[in-house]
């Protein structure tokens, strides 16, 4: 009965120890995957934020132009990207659509007259999404 107990926590230990290890390699696996997904589909939609760059500014972008990247951000987002959203990520995304949508509702613009005023404010939320994804794969930061 005085070895029982030490061999029986012996095995328990083992046991406990390869469930963890076998946790922790499958959760990585996962993490893993999730990032090498995230990472090409983030690369599409960094790239069509770049309509509405920090610097330089973009001097002639057109409100058709701006429907024409919100319908193939959507495309994206229903395609390929938006099961791959962390929720920063994606509330950030409906933000920029958001505003877009609100921009682009106004019955008096014409779809061929350059941005003007909502510039700032579209380049902001774009850039805001576009920091949410460095974000995510943790391109900005020092390991």
């Amino acid at each position: 009965m005085d070895i029982a107990f030490p061999i029986l926590n012996l095995v328990l230990g083992a046991f406990l120890g390869v469930a963890f290890k076998y946790w922790y390699d499958y959760r990585g696996m996962v993490y893993k995957e999730l990032w090498e997904k995230r990472c090409t589909a983030y690369k599409r939609l960094f790239s069509m934020t770049g309509i509405l760059p920090d610097y330089p500014e973009k001097a002639e972008v057109r409100y058709q132009q701006l429907f024409e990247r919100s319908r193939e951000m959507s495309d994206w987002f229903f395609g390929e990207g938006g099961l791959l959203c962390s929720k920063e990520t994606r509330n950030k995304y409906f933000k920029v659509q958001d505003n877009i949508s609100e921009v682009l509702q106004n019955k008096s613009l014409k779809r061929t007259e350059t941005i003007t005023k909502e510039y700032d404010s579209i380049r902001d939320l774009m850039s805001q999404l576009r920091r949410a994804m460095t974000d995510d794969l943790m391109s900005r930061s020092r390991m």
